[in-house]
C-alpha cells in the first residue's frame, strides 16, 4: 500500500509575512524489524537557573579534539589558542615586552575572546578554575589571565571554547566567553614525542620533548605527561620589518639648553676666533631654549663650538634602538601532569586525584633606559653645570652664576653641585631625551611556578540511571619572581656631581674613583 504525507515548513519573512513552502513525500508502508536497543550518548549540560526567553538556542560551542589538535602543527598551547579565528588581538602575544604600559609580564600569553581585554574571557582546566598570572597585564597592570604557557600542549586532550557570553553562569570575568581545556585521563599505553626547529635565520633554535603514559586495567588507571621546552630569543635587527626604531631617546643625549648659556660658552671659548665665534652664534635657533648634543664619535670632552644646535623638539640626533631589543624572549619549561582514578563501587563511586607543575622561565632585554630628564611623579635628573653657581670667575671676578635654565631649587640640586665635563654654565634638565646606554641593556627575568592539584568522587548512573554527581576539592597556586635591570635617577645624579660625597675618599661612602660620570659621550 501507498501512502502519501504532506509537509508544510514555515518561515517568517523580513516583511513581517509567512512563506510556506510544501513538499510531496511517497513512502512505501512495510513493517520494519525491531531495532536494537542502542544506548544514546551522553549529553552534559552546565547552566543556571536563571530564566531565559523559549527563543533561547543552545550556546556555541567550538571543541577542538586531540586530532585536530595533532593535525594542526601548532607546537604550543599559546599558538594553538591564539590562531583560532575565534580569537582576537586583545590577548597577550609571547612577544609582549615588560616594559610595555605598566604590566611586566614577559612571555606571558593569554587569548581573549569577542574583542574583550583578556580578564573577560575565563579559563578552566578540566571544567574547574585555576589560579590566575601573578601579575595583571594592560596599561594598569588589573587585567587578570592565565598564562597559556603554563599549560604543556601535550597534556590536553581537548578544548571547548564557548563563544558567548556566560557571566549568568560563572560571573563577570566570563563576560566574553569560557576557554576549557581538557587534560588527557584514562589513557593505556606509553608515547614519546622530540622535537626540534629553527628558523631560516638559524637564530631562534626550538626544541621539545613529551612523554605520555598511562597503565590500568576495569578498576584503577593512572596517567601522566611530561613535557619540556625551550626557545632561544630573536633580537629586532634580525628581522626586515623590525630593523630600524629610531627614536629621539639617544645618546649622545638631546640636551635642552639656555641659548644665553650657549652664546656665553661659545664666546668664552678660545680655541677659536671671534669671526668663527660670530658665526656659530648666528646660526643659533633664536629661541630662549634650544636642543644640542656632543658630536658623533667623541668621548665627552668636545667644546661647545663642536656641538649640533637645532631649534627644540627638531631632532638631530637619534637611536637605533632595534639593535639591542628582542622581539622573542628566550623561554624555557618544564612540568608534567598525573591523574588516577579508582572505582570503589562501580560507577556509582569513584574516587580520583590528579597533581600538575610547571616551571616557567623567560628572559627578555631591551634597548638601555630611554628617559626624559623630568618626568612628572618622578624624580627629576640634571647635570650640574660646570662649576659651583657661588664659585668664583677668574676672569671676571664675579660668581659663575647660572646662565638661564632652571635654577638648584628646581631640580633639587644640593649646594655647590657642578660637572666639569659640562660645557655650559647651566643645569641641564627639562626636556633633556636620553638613552642611558653606558649601563647596559635593560635585562627583565621572570620565573613562574604554576601548581595544581585536585581530589574528589565522583558517581554515575544512580537512581534511575539519569543521576550522576562530582564532587572535589582543587588547590591551585601560581608564584612569579619577575627581575629587572634599571638607572636609580637618583644614583643617576649623584655620580653626575663632582662635589658629592661619592667622589670623596674621606667620605664613608667613597666609591674608589674620584672620576665622575661623563654623560657627553656617545
Amino acid at each position: 500500500m501507498i501512502k502519501q504525507s504532506f509537509i508544510c515548513q514555515t518561515w517568517l519573512g523580513t516583511a513581517g509575512t509567512f512563506l510556506f513552502r510544501a513538499a510531496i513525500a511517497l513512502a512505501q508502508e512495510t513493517t520494519p524489524e525491531p531495532a536494537p536497543m542502542a544506548e544514546a550518548e551522553r549529553v552534559i549540560v552546565t547552566g543556571s537557573h536563571i530564566p531565559t526567553a523559549e527563543e533561547s538556542g543552545p550556546n556555541p560551542v567550538q571543541t577542538i579534539n586531540r586530532e585536530l589538535i595533532e593535525k594542526s602543527g601548532e607546537r604550543t598551547t599559546e599558538e594553538l589558542l591564539r590562531n583560532l579565528t575565534v580569537a582576537n588581538a586583545n590577548g597577550l602575544p609571547v612577544s609582549s615586552h615588560a616594559s610595555l604600559g605598566a604590566a611586566p609580564v614577559p612571555g606571558a600569553t593569554s587569548i581573549s575572546l569577542r574583542g574583550f581585554d583578556t580578564s573577560a574571557t575565563l579559563v578552566l582546566i578540566d571544567s574547574r578554575r585555576v589560579a590566575p598570572y601573578g601579575m595583571g597585564a594592560g596599561a594598569n597592570g588589573t587585567q587578570s589571565f592565565v598564562d597559556l604557557n603554563s599549560i604543556p600542549s601535550a597534556a590536553i586532550d581537548s578544548i571547548e571554547i564557548l563563544k558567548d557570553g556566560a557571566s549568568t553562569t560563572y560571573g563577570a570575568d566570563a563576560v566574553a566567553g569560557v576557554v576549557n581545556i581538557k587534560f588527557r585521563h584514562n589513557y593505556r599505553g606509553a608515547e614519546g614525542t622530540v622535537e626540534y626547529g629553527n628558523t631560516l635565520d638559524k637564530d631562534s633554535g626550538e626544541s621539545s620533548a613529551s612523554a605520555l603514559f598511562g597503565v590500568g586495567n576495569d578498576k584503577t588507571q593512572v596517567a601522566g605527561v611530561l613535557n619540556y621546552y625551550r626557545r632561544n630569543s630573536i633580537i629586532q635587527r634580525d628581522r626586515g620589518f623590525t630593523s630600524k626604531g629610531q627614536s629621539a631617546f639617544s645618546s649622545p643625549y638631546n640636551l635642552e639648553l639656555s641659548r644665553d648659556a650657549v652664546v656665553a660658552t661659545i664666546r668664552a671659548d678660545t680655541t677659536i676666533t671671534p669671526a668663527q665665534q660670530m658665526t656659530i652664534i648666528a646660526g643659533l635657533p633664536t629661541d630662549d631654549l634650544l636642543f644640542g648634543h656632543a658630536p658623533f664619535g667623541t668621548n665627552g670632552t668636545a667644546p661647545a663650538s663642536q656641538f649640533v644646535f637645532t631649534p627644540l623638539f627638531a631632532f638631530d640626533s637619534r637611536f637605533d634602538f632595534s639593535k639591542f631589543t628582542s622581539v622573542l624572549p628566550e623561554t624555557e619549561r618544564y612540568g608534567g601532569f598525573f591523574n588516577a582514578e579508582h572505582k570503589i563501587c562501580g560507577d556509582q563511586l569513584i574516587l580520583y586525584a590528579d597533581t600538575f607543575y610547571q616551571d616557567t622561565k623567560v628572559r627578555d632585554e631591551r634597548a638601555p633606559v630611554a628617559t626624559l630628564f623630568t618626568s612628572p611623579g618622578s624624580v627629576t635628573a640634571f647635570i650640574p653645570p660646570s662649576h659651583p653657581a657661588d664659585a668664583i670667575n677668574p676672569a671676571t671676578g664675579q660668581p659663575f652664576g647660572i646662565l638661564g635654565g632652571p635654577t638648584a631649587a628646581d631640580v633639587g640640586a644640593p649646594p655647590g653641585a657642578f660637572n666639569p665635563f659640562n660645557p655650559f654654565q647651566q643645569f641641564i634638565s627639562g626636556f633633556t631625551f636620553a638613552r642611558l646606554a653606558d649601563f647596559g641593556n635593560r635585562l627583565y627575568g621572570s620565573e613562574t611556578d604554576a601548581f595544581m592539584s585536585t581530589v574528589g568522587v565522583k558517581g554515575d548512573k544512580l537512581f534511575d540511571g539519569s543521576w550522576g554527581y562530582d564532587v572535589g576539592f582543587r588547590y591551585s597556586q601560581i608564584k612569579n619572581n619577575s627581575t629587572g635591570s634599571f638607572v636609580s635617577v637618583t644614583r643617576f645624579n649623584r655620580i653626575l656631581n663632582a662635589n658629592d660625597p661619592l667622589f670623596d675618599h674621606t667620605s664613608s661612602e667613597f666609591i674608589v674613583t674620584t672620576v665622575l660620570f661623563n654623560p657627553f659621550s656617545d
